[in-house]
């Protein structure tokens, strides 16, 4: 384990095996790192944040900070991240804002320069977020998600996985799997084609999900018609689990699934079809 004889770790925390901690960090609290991480200079980590292993944390890079939110009452709150994970320079991560709460990052994600995670966000696994992305409160990004540079997500909302949001494009209603969204306001402009083809997804179930897509953005359905038409094809299709993902994903929705397209744009209330 190599600490620079510069970084300050509170005798609280507790370090792992083989990790490195660059010049002028500061780690205070409770923290909890596991082994074999990398933590660049004058990063700041602190609060009840738990970090897993084989993480490498550029420099400036600031974890566990008290939360953006006036709800925020001063209660013990926590960050939990996984494995593996890439957080480049000037990324955030803060804690939760409800006593006990906590912001949660998988594994294997990569965070680029001045990306944003906001309190309580839920993020999985494989996820990108591009530099300067950023994510409100209680936002959950699911699986393999990927948000272009200086997209924002409002609080609440979802992103569902293998989905890809544009530059600039911002996010105020659910995002379903599988998606290519860009735009403010942001408008479905069709299947994140090249995303499943790179993740392995074979033609037929491409095909199967394109057919889901026409049902809900390409035959003018209302919500309750194409999730009857999306559960007929699930049924005759040998109960595919893309389709009960998006069916899943759709009925689950709070905020309301993002369901405007450039087909229906001008035939639209509220960013859903008619």
């Amino acid at each position: 384990m190599a600490i620079h004889r510069t970084a300050i770790i509170d005798d609280n925390a507790e370090i792992g095996e083989n990790n490195d901690i660059g010049p002028f960090t500061v780690i205070e609290g409770r923290v909890r790192i596991g082994n074999d991480n990398r933590i660049g200079p004058s990063t700041i980590i602190e609060g009840n944040t738990t970090i897993g292993n084989g993480n490498h944390i550029h420099g400036h890079v600031y974890i566990g900070n008290l939360p953006q939110d006036l709800a925020y009452k001063g209660g013990e709150t926590f960050v939990r991240i996984g494995d593996n994970n890439t957080i480049r320079e000037y990324a955030t991560v803060h804690r939760g804002t409800e006593e006990g709460s906590e912001t949660v990052i998988g594994n294997r994600n990569y965070f680029m320069v001045a990306s944003h995670v906001a309190h309580n966000c839920i993020l999985g696994n494989d996820i990108i977020m591009v530099n300067g992305a950023g994510l409100g409160g209680y936002v959950e990004v699911q699986d393999h998600a990927f948000l272009g540079a200086f997209s924002v997500a409002h609080q609440f909302t979802r992103i569902g996985g293998y989905s890809i949001c544009g530059i600039l494009t911002k996010v105020t209603k659910d995002i379903p799997p599988f998606m290519m969204v860009d735009g403010n306001p942001a408008l479905v402009r069709g299947l994140n084609a090249i995303g499943l083809k790179r993740n392995g997804f074979s033609p037929d179930r491409r095909s199967l999900i394109k057919k889901a897509f026409n049902i809900i953005y390409r035959n003018g359905n209302s919500i309750s018609t194409s999730l009857s038409k999306l559960k007929l094809l699930y049924d005759e299709n040998d109960r595919s689990e893309d389709l009960q993902y998006i069916i899943d994903f759709i009925q689950s929705s709070k905020r309301g699934v993002l369901l405007k397209s450039p087909v229906h744009s001008g035939n639209s209330k509220n960013g859903q079809c008619e």
